[in-house]
């Protein structure tokens, strides 16, 4: 055979070596050929870029000029007629009107205008701080100007708004009419007398410019919100000299609208393009166009969006800048081409981002008929070889294909070759057909034993007569841990059945020796059985006895591993467990939350009146320092209560920056009563200056708390010894800051306990494992307060001690800390002062508390002792906004912000309710539904006032 395959496989291999002589060489020219083809299509593509940017370049020139030549056209009209500007009629004069705001006069302007003066005489308003009129000469100036910016506004839709703006006076005339009051909103001022000072703050800025550039007339802002319409828009403007003296600015507002249709016009599918200023500041962009902000004080703010970050990664703005220096002429870098151009005459630049492999891509196309050349070629390659093959080498192959198929089944075909092979193909096929014979009646035994025994999913493990294993399949090595070579011809006793059961096992084996009635044959039993490293599990077992031919009785052992299935009932029944004593906390918690609850109104009234007590006693120290103290004692009450309603409240996890001592303080307030009954002493060291953490306050609150009880709950269990302490130390500081991770901030819980066993210290994170007396403990606590931390990013753990337990909780410092979740306080105002609210609660003592408070802030409070008298009263009078409690008896919070919606709208979006129901569903569904403020009782006498203001404010 092998004389028969090294001719073949050395012709085959010359074949191959002289068709790649011949072909070689001309692939190798070719490819040389495409790659300078390529290159130069890559070229000319780059080439076609660079004319399309210097094109769109040149366009934006063009869009530049008109702005230019519209400013300096009214800034040339301003300067020449300044002392005697053309008088146009009386029109404007009879247009102009006395603005009011608040009932006090604001300037003038020509608001109330028709439509018809508007167009004409665009918007011209006048507010010195003296309230005079404006002057004849000031008139003909903003009609002559008005005139012509409204002609060239007429012709050049892409323009805005043009404007004129006075340097020392509080004035302003343009085109098109923009009426004050928006004016005044975008700019965020209550008045155009109020303007006045962001005017003096605008003209010492373009001062200082003029100092700064003295040669500079006109100059190009960048992107801001404009006032007519809220579009984005950029400005042109040019100062006005009248015999040396700065009297004003003449502005024309582009829109950048135009710009981004222009972009998107020009755009390249595979190109990002730019359209920015001198500073890079982006106007224009075809994949991200800029949005403009809206609401109130947003007019003339400026809507910056640097270059530098809307660039692909790898590009700079390095680069656009050679790119600028440059001309034109694309670079290269990090994968992308750049092409950056701006005029001498034009303010922007265009600049486009391309991907190297897009010239690539483009060029290929080009490239195709040297590909079907090189395909050509190849193609001649493999015929020639099949062809050689075919009448050279495949006879010689056909036969090494023929013994290797013998050798793996025995009705391969031959292959017809001839006279000449015929007689050593039929030799060498009865040679393989008998041996292979002999190997399938061995195959059919061993298949047999390997169907039933070695793939069965039970461990089977058989014996013979006298107990000595026989078989041990691959399930009864995996479930015993032992090897079938080490336990063949071992007795079955010493190797799976526990000591302890071993001669019930003798005596069985003994009985069945003997032809006595079996017990066990054919019968489904549970019973103990030992693995390799002496422990023991449950196991099921069925034993058979089967009789071998010539040989004696065997027996038969299939067996199932137990141990999952009892771990899982019993875990099954501890689940049940645990949630009937979840369910028995709900109730407890639901009751408590009641009885905190009604709780809430008494302690209400305690601290508020403490308050208003300490505020009467200024001159008894003696007796404020007594009301002092209650009111403290009912704050610490109200923290208590307040505490236990944020752990028991279900709602979704929020972050925010907490801080860790102030966790750590709630909780041990909360079980400090908890502590002296047991006669526990609570230490609390607390480091100052603690850093903030982004962390959900009520999560790692509950894991604090936890931890505090399971160490109260460790020394309650232990039994009192003479001179023993019992102590429960809570510490808080700072980790030193490594090198694989950020600074973390720590609480350590200690007590002076039994400690815990060293076998058990990893298992008490486990789910539902716990050392507690049966009743005391679910085994969820410390599982899901490290699930808890965890999720943080922290680490709970035990740490090593002399004696007793030591919990640590570590949590990450958050690199950015989150503003501020609770609201400022608002100073109180005349407006404020004045204004007239309306109390609403059915409790007396409360609502006559919270007219105390406010009246003594400033305000005219009535009261209301249920809803229906509000509605009454509402009827008669008018309020600015209404504390009311959310739970009363005949039409509660809920009806009665119902009602005031349906007859005052406005009133009913400053509506404050006083609730202590913090657990109920409904109420958290209905201050969600009404989108009110809440207060929560108990309450301090600033926090009411500054919530108040707070409402007035919107």
């Amino acid at each position: 055979m092998t004389e028969l395959r090294d001719p073949a496989a050395a012709t085959r291999g010359a074949t191959r070596r002289l068709m790649w002589l011949l072909v070689v060489p001309v692939l190798l020219l070719l490819l040389v050929l495409t790659m300078l083809q390529l290159r130069q299509l890559r070229a000319d593509a780059q080439a076609q870029l660079e004319r399309r940017v210097d094109e769109r370049a040149q366009e934006l020139a063009e869009l530049v000029r008109p702005a230019v030549e519209h400013v300096n056209d009214l800034r040339v009209l301003l300067e020449t007629q300044w002392d005697e500007p053309p008088d146009s009629g009386p029109g404007l004069r009879a247009a102009l009107q006395r603005r009011w705001v608040h009932g006090q006069p604001d300037g003038w302007s020509i608001d109330p205008a028709t439509p018809a003066q508007r167009d004409r005489f665009g918007q011209v308003w006048w507010a010195p701080p003296d309230g005079s009129p404006p002057p004849e000469v000031w008139l003909r100036r903003a009609q002559a100007f008005v005139s012509q910016a409204r002609v060239v506004h007429r012709r050049t839709p892409a323009f805005e708004a043009t404007w004129f703006a006075g340097t020392d006076l509080n004035t302003s005339f343009g085109y098109p009419w923009i009426g004050t009051g928006r004016i005044v909103e975008t700019l965020g001022v209550p008045s155009l007398t109020a303007i006045a000072p962001l005017r003096a703050q605008a003209t010492q800025r373009s001062r200082q410019r003029l100092e700064a550039r003295p040669f500079e007339r006109s100059k190009w802002g960048p992107p801001y919100t404009s006032q007519l319409h809220g579009a984005l828009v950029v400005s042109h403007s040019a100062y006005v000299f009248v015999r040396g003296e700065h009297v004003g600015e003449v502005s024309v507002d582009v829109r950048l609208d135009e710009l981004q249709e222009r972009i998107g016009r020009w755009s390249d599918a595979a190109a990002r393009d730019w359209i920015v200023d001198e500073q890079h500041q982006v106007l224009a962009d075809s994949a991200q166009p800029l949005t403009a902000p809206g609401g109130a004080g947003q007019g003339n703010r400026v809507v910056a969006s640097a270059l530098a970050d809307r660039l692909p990664a790898g590009v700079g703005i390095a680069q656009v800048d050679a790119a600028l220096r440059a001309n034109g002429a694309a670079l290269h870098h990090d994968g992308w081409v750049i092409s950056a151009v701006a005029r001498r005459d034009s303010p922007w630049a265009f600049v486009s981002v391309v991907p190297e492999s897009t010239l690539t891509t483009r060029a290929l196309p080009a490239l195709l008929p040297n590909a079907l050349i090189g395909l050509a070629l190849l193609t001649m390659f493999v015929a020639g070889q099949w062809l050689v093959s075919r009448n050279f080498v495949d006879p010689a192959l056909h036969v090494l294909a023929y013994l290797r198929a013998l050798s793996q089944r025995e009705d391969a075909p031959a292959p017809t070759l001839g006279a000449r092979w015929q007689p050593w193909l039929d030799a060498v096929g009865e040679t393989f057909r008998r041996q292979r014979e002999l190997q399938r009646r061995e195959r059919q035994q061993e298949a047999f034993k390997s169907a039933i025994v070695d793939n069965a999913l039970a461990a089977i493990v058989a014996t013979d007569a006298e107990g000595r294993i026989v078989e041990f399949n691959r399930a009864a090595e995996a479930m015993f841990g032992r090897t079938r070579e080490a336990v063949l011809g071992q007795a079955v006793g010493d190797v799976i059945v526990p000591q302890r059961f071993r001669a019930g096992h003798e005596a069985g084996m003994q009985r069945m020796r003997t032809g006595q009635a079996p017990r066990l044959l054919g019968r489904r039993v549970e019973m103990m059985a030992l693995r390799a490293d002496g422990t023991e599990f449950p196991v099921e077992m069925v034993l058979w006895r089967t009789e071998a031919v010539g040989h004696a009785a065997h027996f038969t052992a299939s067996m199932t591993d137990l141990s999952e299935r009892r771990a899982a009932a019993q875990q099954i029944e501890q689940q049940r467990e645990a949630l009937r004593q979840s369910e028995k906390l709900g109730a407890m918690g639901s009751l408590l939350a009641g009885v905190a609850h009604e709780l809430n109104n008494p302690l209400a009234i305690v601290m508020g009146r403490a308050s208003l007590l300490e505020e009467k006693c200024v001159d008894a120290p003696a007796l404020r320092a007594d009301a002092q103290r209650i009111r403290e004692a009912a704050e610490r009450c109200g923290r208590i209560v307040r505490t236990f309603l944020n752990m028991a409240r279900q709602k979704p996890p929020e972050r925010r920056s907490v801080q860790l001592n102030d966790l750590a303080r709630a909780a041990t307030e909360m079980l400090a009563y908890t502590f002296r009954s047991h006669g526990v002493e609570l230490q609390v060291e607390l480091a100052a200056d603690l850093p903030e953490v982004r962390a959900d306050a009520d999560q790692i609150g509950q894991v604090v708390l936890n931890l505090l009880v399971n160490a109260q709950q460790a020394l309650a269990a232990q039994e009192p010894q003479a001179g023993a302490e019992r102590r429960v130390r809570v510490s808080t500081g700072v980790e030193a800051r490594r090198d694989n991770r950020e600074p973390r901030v720590w609480l350590r819980v200690a007590d002076s306990g039994p400690g815990i066993a060293a076998a058990l210290r990893e298992k008490i994170f486990e789910p539902f494992f716990t050392t507690k007396p049966e009743g005391l403990g679910t085994g969820l606590g410390l599982a899901v307060s490290r699930s808890l931390v965890r999720e943080h990013g922290g680490e709970l753990g035990l740490e090593s001690s002399q004696g007793g337990a030591v919990f640590r909780l570590s949590l990450p410092i958050s690199g950015e800390r989150d503003a501020a979740t609770e609201p400022g306080r608002l100073a109180p105002s005349e407006e404020a002062t004045a204004a007239r609210l309306l109390v609403v609660d059915d409790e007396p003592e409360l609502a006559d508390l919270m007219r105390a408070m406010l009246e003594g802030a400033g305000f005219e409070v009535a009261t209301a002792e249920s809803g229906a008298v509000a509605l009454e009263l509402l009827g008669e009078a008018r309020f600015d906004a209404i504390v009311s409690d959310l739970r009363m008896p005949d039409m509660d919070g809920a009806g009665l912000w119902r009602a005031v919606r349906e007859r005052q709208p406005a009133l009913a979006r400053r509506m404050l309710f006083v609730t202590g129901d913090t657990l109920s569903p409904g109420a958290e569904q209905f201050l969600a539904e009404s989108r009110c403020g809440s207060l929560d009782k108990p309450f301090a006498r600033d926090d009411l006032v500054g919530r108040v203001h707070e409402l007035l404010a919107r």
